[in-house]
């Protein structure tokens, strides 16, 4: 039971702050601090310290509009073949993020953590040259660098030791702005045929979104049956910063079917530091003489909403979510513990920004017919899936070593 319970902390304390991105949908990487202990139980023990990494990898290239998704953009490769036909013109993003995990148990309920993220970003996207000669082609901008840095403490409402069958976690965080939100590329071609330097990447690639964000967990878990555990946890990043100051592109200008300008859009031109959030509830059990390797299987739901819960909403972001079906391994040796967790996004789902329903609303002010009226939704390309790998290694106290089982982590 207590290899179950174990585990189970650590996927818990791990999957509520471990918010993958999904391409255009920019959820930003949020990293994972574990809380486990070889001690027998399922908190970290007091002085106990954990080091860990985390390696985490997606592909987003499928574009949706709301649930519905755009094959004709998803073609192989993009631009046009040698006999002129139409290969589409896809953005993929490849996402590589690092997160170096430090947690201290400064009681035996109480857990302070701190995550370093570091990110290597690719988009790769198709352009339509004007000049010198009319053409496409498909090629690549980068953003990488340190990500915005987590504090966080995470505190057990009831004593572990006697809790041991369940218990319920809540946290409080801090999102610091140290990852870079307007890096920029070099040699970037240009439409009439040249190449531009010191260009600002895209919101979806950039390491930060430059706003002190405050975050909000919970966590739970329940015996349910000998080694099978339910478990559930969530988590809530409120941004209140209404945008970073870098510019998307310029105002967008709104004009009717006539050609009429009927407003310029303002702010929204701006990048957002968007809220995000995050939520997970499933089962885990452990198998083997020793216990020593464990499977879970949870539902996840993911995103970014188009409005913040706090401050200003004049800013371009791209929201949405996804719902995903998470499988899950772990397995430990003595303090190292090593894991694979591999979520399938079944649902993608790029939802009406703020700035859609603004130029929505700006083009239907004028139009008296209801059956005329406009309806506004931009894209975002989603991965079908991401790939995260851990290793996590223990310091404990000489004298807990020789009494208690060391047991499996993520």
């Amino acid at each position: 039971m207590k290899i179950s319970l174990l585990l189970l902390s650590t996927i818990l304390l791990t999957g509520a702050i471990k918010v993958n991105a999904q391409g255009c949908v920019a959820v930003r990487q949020m990293g994972g601090v574990t809380a486990i202990s070889p001690s027998g139980s399922y908190n970290l023990g007091k002085g106990e310290v954990q080091m860990g990494v985390n390696y985490r990898y997606f592909h987003s290239w499928r574009h949706f509009i709301g649930t519905d998704e755009q094959p004709d953009r998803q073609k192989t490769g993009g631009g046009h073949d040698a006999s002129g036909n139409d290969r589409g013109n896809a953005v993929n993003i490849y996402s590589h993020a690092i997160d170096f995990n430090f947690s201290y148990g400064l009681t035996n309920r109480l857990q302070l953590n701190l995550t370093l993220p570091w990110v290597h970003n690719e988009r790769s996207q198709v352009l339509r040259q004007t000049a010198p000669a009319a053409d496409t082609f498909r090629y690549s901008v980068y953003a990488k660098g340190i990500g915005d840095i987590r504090l966080s403490a995470n505190y057990w409402l009831f004593n572990p030791a006697k809790a041991g069958k369940g218990n319920i976690a809540v946290g409080l965080g801090v999102k610091l702005p140290t990852g870079n939100y307007a890096a920029t590329d070099n040699k970037v071609p240009q439409a009439d045929g040249t190449k531009k330097d010191f260009v600002i990447m895209d919101q979806a690639i950039q390491p930060g979104d430059g706003g002190l964000g405050v975050s909000v967990e919970v966590q739970a878990f329940r015996q349910v049956y000998k080694s099978i555990y339910a478990f559930a946890n969530g988590y809530y990043l409120f941004n209140p910063r209404e945008s970073n100051g870098t510019y998307k592109s310029a105002p967008t200008i709104v004009k009717d079917k006539e050609g009429n300008v009927l407003g310029t859009m303002t702010g929204y031109n701006v990048y957002a530091s968007p809220d995000q959030y995050f939520a997970r509830a499933g089962f885990l059990t452990s198998v083997l003489k020793d216990k020593s390797l464990s499977f879970s299987l949870a539902g996840r739901w993911e995103g970014i909403p188009a409005y913040d819960a706090f401050g200003g909403q004049r800013a371009y972001r791209r929201p949405g979510y996804v719902m995903a079906i998470e499988s899950g391994i772990s397995y430990r040796i003595g303090n190292h513990g090593i894991s694979l967790f591999v979520p399938y996004n079944f649902v993608k789902n790029r939802i009406q920004s703020a700035a859609d329903i603004a130029q929505q609303d700006l083009q239907n002010s004028v139009i008296t017919d209801p059956s005329q009226k406009v309806h506004v939704q931009g894209d975002a390309a989603f991965a079908d899936y991401s790939i995260t790998i851990g290793y996590t290694y223990r310091f404990v106290k000489h004298a807990k070593m020789s009494t208690h089982k060391t047991l499996p982590t993520y």
